[in-house]
């Protein structure tokens, strides 16, 4: 569970991206909020005690800290709860702007300060910009002084206002703007001779209170912000935070037990796609949008805008990848959609996307890496919003994903000739853990690309390590042909079959092929466990003796074995173990493809 602190604006953002993917939450308010949010609002002034009681009562895994940066009693509260539950805290604050040199402007630290100075001024006549919580803050003030408060016209604030006592004339109800003239007319009503201001965002429009005491040649006055305690994370963005909630929602937010489905780049692509042109036709950007998936189903995705102009827009969906071990995730898929006259959807590839070089995959050389279920997902949408929306002309469809050509050297891509970037990718628009489905894609494009570019032999390998012992066995053989299977014996064997490749060659370390030996085809732990009882049956019947085999039979890691009976080519149970795993593939393969197993023992 997720407690959010916040009555501010980045608290009803947080709220909101929380609730496009249904993520349970509280949300902590000081006093009752006109906000609306999906999760459950608790509203009262917690102290540190009472913060780590609730986190310990509700599982609190993560609390998200967007209260009022001069909250100041409540941010340390939060500090001291988190430390002493050990949970993260994820800051999200406006961006403080800085404020141009300007003769006008003073600084204070606190409002006690900032008080004293105007007790101690010549003004009579104040604009306070500072808003409703501070009117008790500068009672003496408004109680010796015509000192105007422009606060939110909201019933919670204006009965704020009657229970702090000021006068009501002295109350300025408005919806705050970055229209400068708006401030300059109210300065000009209220006869004020100093304005007075926090030092806030651009959310507080503080650049316009500059230029409206430069027109109206008198003094702003601003509180600074507070420091605050120190964070774990700090954003200040919607985007950042959506960044760093994905990661630590993988990295420190599982549920025992519970492994979260994503969704595939070509999801993300599709739902940016579809935000651009709701922008181009619509009279405002969407905050959200909601696509269909090739399995029937829907989903939602928040959507962040990057650019618009008259026939251009751009967008970028934060992919959420779920607790699949997926390179892109957390990280940007960005879709620019421009109207062109000619009808017609053309596909390009942006920033990070991929280009094709090697014949064998889905896609000609010379093309983005966008593959064909993306495009169609995309096409099918814009036939459907083009037949909605009357428009009969074309579209350019721009992908990007900026950190994609370095996401791509951690892929396949490089092996199989996309280079530059990342592969749009996806089948059912959804990504499930550990997917059998998404690797065996990967792998069936990796055998295409090698019987496409020529390769007739192929040596199969687990992982990157036993690759490289291979590649000494092998050393003029191409990139494209060493292929790993990760934990798919079986499968792999049936691509490259189906490829008509003519020779195989399966190299297997030792504790995968007591499992393969054993028939089991696919070795991940969850499905095979190493069986001493197995390889002693082994090693009885190579006549080791039945010491040695009550011995194997003990053990509780396969590389222990080796210890026990040294490895050699020659050793009985090595040749046993190697013979077993031949038969095993052999009764998968047709009899004309030449198949060499290899055992690695290390």
């Amino acid at each position: 569970m997720i407690l959010i602190f916040g009555g501010t604006t980045e608290g009803r953002q947080a709220a909101r991206l929380f609730d496009v993917i249904e993520q349970p939450y509280f949300y902590s308010t000081k006093t009752e909020t006109t906000q609306r949010v999906g999760g459950t609002v608790i509203t009262g002034t917690m102290d540190a005690n009472a913060i780590e009681e609730f986190c310990i009562k509700n599982s609190i895994m993560l609390i998200v800290d967007a209260a009022h940066p001069y909250a100041v009693e409540l941010h340390q509260n939060i500090h001291d709860a988190s430390i002493k539950c050990k949970i993260e805290t994820l800051r999200f604050e406006r961006p403080a702007t800085v404020v141009s040199h300007s003769k006008y402007v003073r600084f204070f630290d606190d409002y006690a300060s900032l008080e004293k100075a105007l007790l101690e001024s010549d003004f009579d006549k104040i604009l306070a910009l500072t808003g409703v919580q501070t009117i008790p803050k500068l009672r003496a003030v408004w109680e010796n002084r015509q000192c105007c408060f422009r606060i939110l016209d909201t019933p919670l604030s204006r009965g704020k206002v009657l229970n702090y006592g000021i006068p009501q004339h002295l109350v300025f109800p408005m919806a705050p703007d970055d229209k400068v003239e708006k401030i300059v007319i109210l300065a000009r009503e209220t006869k004020a001779q100093v304005i007075l201001s926090k030092e806030s965002g651009p959310s507080g429009f503080i650049q316009s209170k500059v230029d409206a005491a430069r027109m109206l040649n008198v003094p702003l006055w601003m509180v600074r912000r507070p420091s605050l305690p120190e964070f774990t994370y700090t954003v200040y963005s919607e985007k950042a935070f959506w960044q760093k909630f994905f990661e630590l929602r993988k990295e420190s937010l599982e549920e025992e037990g519970k492994l979260r489905s994503g969704y595939t780049t070509g999801s993300c692509a599709t739902a940016a796609a579809k935000a651009c042109f709701l922008t181009l036709f619509e009279s405002s950007a969407p905050d959200r949008v909601t696509i269909g998936l090739p399995d029937g189903t829907e989903a939602a995705f928040p959507v962040f805008l990057e650019t618009k102009a008259e026939n251009l827009a751009s967008f970028v969906v934060i992919k959420d990848a779920g607790d699949d071990p997926d390179v892109t995730h957390a990280n940007e898929i960005g879709c620019q959609l421009k109207l062109k006259d000619t009808p017609g959807v053309v596909f390009k590839g942006g920033k990070g996307i991929g280009r094709v070089t090697l014949v064998g995959l889905q896609l000609p050389v010379g093309e983005p890496a966008i593959n064909p279920v993306p495009r169609q997902m995309m096409t099918n949408l814009f036939e459907e919003l083009s037949l909605n929306y009357e428009y009969d002309g074309g579209l350019e469809v721009t992908l990007f994903v900026p950190e994609g050509e370095r996401l791509a050297v951690k892929t396949f891509n490089p092996r199989i000739g996309v280079v530059g970037g990342i592969s749009v990718l996806g089948t059912s628009g959804r990504v499930h853990p550990f997917s059998n489905e998404a690797f065996m894609a990967s792998v069936r494009h990796h055998v295409s690309v090698a019987k496409a570019s020529g390769v007739q032999k192929v040596v199969l390998t687990s992982g990157k390590r036993s690759e490289n012992i291979m590649r000494k066995e092998f050393p003029d053989l191409p990139d494209t042909a060493f292929i790993h299977f990760g934990n798919l014996v079986g499968e792999t064997l049936q691509a490259v079959a189906d490829a008509d490749i003519n020779e195989i060659c399966l190299a297997v370390m030792f504790g995968k092929a007591v499992k393969l030996a054993e028939g089991k085809l696919n070795t991940h732990s969850k499905k095979a466990r190493f069986n001493p009882t197995f390889l002693a049956r082994i090693v009885r019947g190579c006549g080791y003796g039945e010491s040695v085999s009550q011995t194997i039979e003990s053990v509780k890691l396969a590389n222990a074995v080796a210890d026990i009976i040294p490895y050699s080519p020659e050793e009985p149970l090595y040749c046993a173990i190697k013979k077993k795993c031949e038969r095993v593939c052999q009764d998968l393969l047709p009899e004309e493809i030449v198949f060499d197993f290899q055992l690695i023992v290390i």
